[in-house]
């Protein structure tokens, strides 16, 4: 976690002055040149490009949609503080809560969820030395998150591992970058193929450590989907898990490194949680406090992650959603060829048993599919080829996949102030023009 405002981040670009200030003097500015325009004209011309602009930020700004549709007679959910907020069961994938989790939004250094799992699966030696270069300097600059690598530094695998997840270390998050992928820029391509490839379509990453940049966005939904994958790796729930970790004395710095995990419900204190097994926190002025968290209790494993918090709401949040879950909701197995091999496994409130479900099969294609349902909403739905046969469920012919979500696809960040700025250019042409026919008729007023 970032300790301190970090001198990179740079405030929300100023709008205002690009579609207001400039447009206006642009105007006073070609029309009084030649037709002997006041300045007293601005606030009008202002109140009228303000107009236009509040119209197109109505229009062009994407709204939140839920992705989830609830059963009647669902577990009432509680109220939390975090902009936006997702409760996901890791086995099935069913989401317990939902907050805008749909919304994109900066990850900040919940990034590093993904940059630890890249690293992971490409390099399986944790022991393999590796030496920083000077493509960390940029990133040691005051207020950034950093254990202070030194150019020419020997450190292993796994104790990059601990600083990037304990520490939040941006310049080891470069470094290790480098190492698997020979570039930065190649190493995203490999998070955000990850990111697809797990299903994730609201995500797009540029760098390793979470520095906010208008391209680098993710939602909570998304983020769940990373945690849920990262969490199947044991090495991760250990390094991730960790309360503290010390890196002792290199040979370029004599003294140790004593680090401690920043997810409040990982260590012993006020907000510890029973179960915990893995997270990242992450802050960023852009981003304010982020926080994915992984728990798991007798036979369920929920992952929690709350976006664009404040001060200890992240903590205070998560922990809510974890007892909402652990508390309201139970794991049943789904059964369809016979009663020893589960076919699935859906999350229902817990007075209530897989006996409850109502079923329906569908055939189309050589494949027939059955669906269960609560109380008319479909919870879960897998496939299988015909003919059916007990021999055919067990065989890679056999595919499951849950649906009940509806995830929208949004546009980069980076379109619609392009859109904004094409619509204002045309309106403040649309001004002029207006503007300029107002006073030649004023000038043929006057001359006749």
């Amino acid at each position: 976690m970032i300790k301190k405002k970090i001198k990179s981040e740079k405030p929300p670009f100023p709008f205002y002055f690009l579609f207001q200030e400039i447009p206006v003097y642009a105007i006073l500015y070609m029309i009084r040149k030649k037709e002997g325009f006041h300045l007293r004209y601005k606030k009008q011309i202002q109140k009228l490009l303000l107009s236009v602009f509040s119209l197109l930020l109505c229009l062009l700004s994407p709204l939140s949609v839920s992705a989830q549709d609830f059963p009647s007679g669902w577990p009432s959910a509680p109220e939390i503080s975090s902009a936006s907020g997702v409760l996901m069961e890791a086995s099935s994938g069913q989401v317990l809560f939902d907050k805008s989790m749909n919304e994109i939004r900066y990850p900040a250094s919940t990034t590093k969820v993904m940059t630890a799992l890249i690293i992971l699966e490409n390099i399986p030696d944790l022991n393999k030395n590796i030496t920083f270069t000077d493509i960390i300097l940029p990133d040691l600059a005051p207020g950034n998150s950093t254990i202070n690598a030194q150019v020419g530094e020997v450190l292993t695998v796994e104790q990059c591992l601990y600083a990037i997840m304990l520490a939040s270390a941006n310049e080891v998050c470069t470094q290790m970058a480098v190492e698997v992928a020979g570039s930065v820029e190649n190493f995203t391509a490999m998070m955000n193929a990850k990111a697809a490839e797990i299903g994730c379509t609201n995500t797009h990453f540029v760098n390793a450590n979470g520095l906010p940049d208008p391209n680098h966005y993710t939602t909570a939904y998304d983020l769940a989907l990373i945690l849920r994958e990262a969490v199947k790796n044991e090495a991760f729930c250990k390094i991730a898990g960790a309360a503290k970790y010390t890196i002792p004395p290199t040979n370029k710095t004599a003294a140790s490194r004593n680090m401690e995990n920043h997810n409040a419900l990982l260590v012993d204190g006020k907000y510890y949680y029973e179960g915990a097994i893995a997270g990242k926190t992450g802050h960023t002025e852009a981003a304010r406090n982020t926080l994915v968290t992984a728990a798991s209790r007798e036979d369920m494993t929920l992952i929690c992650v709350v976006l664009r918090s404040e001060n200890d709401e992240r903590f205070t949040d998560t922990r809510t959603l974890f007892d909402y879950g652990f508390d309201n909701f139970h794991s049943q197995s789904l059964y369809w060829m016979d009663k020893t091999t589960p076919a699935g496994n859906v999350i229902l409130p817990k007075a209530v048993t897989a006996d409850a479900l109502s079923v329906s099969d569908s055939d189309e294609n050589n494949q027939r599919t059955r669906t269960w349902s609560y109380n008319g909403t479909e919870l879960y739905r897998t496939s299988m080829q015909l003919p059916l046969s007990v021999e055919t469920q067990i065989t890679a012919d056999m595919s499951m996949f849950r649906i009940g979500t509806v995830k929208t696809i949004f546009p980069s960040p980076l379109l619609l102030p392009i859109i904004i700025t094409l619509t204002i250019l045309f309106a403040v042409i649309m001004i002029i023009l207006i503007v300029k026919y107002h006073i030649r008729k004023q000038n043929r007023k006057k001359k006749s």
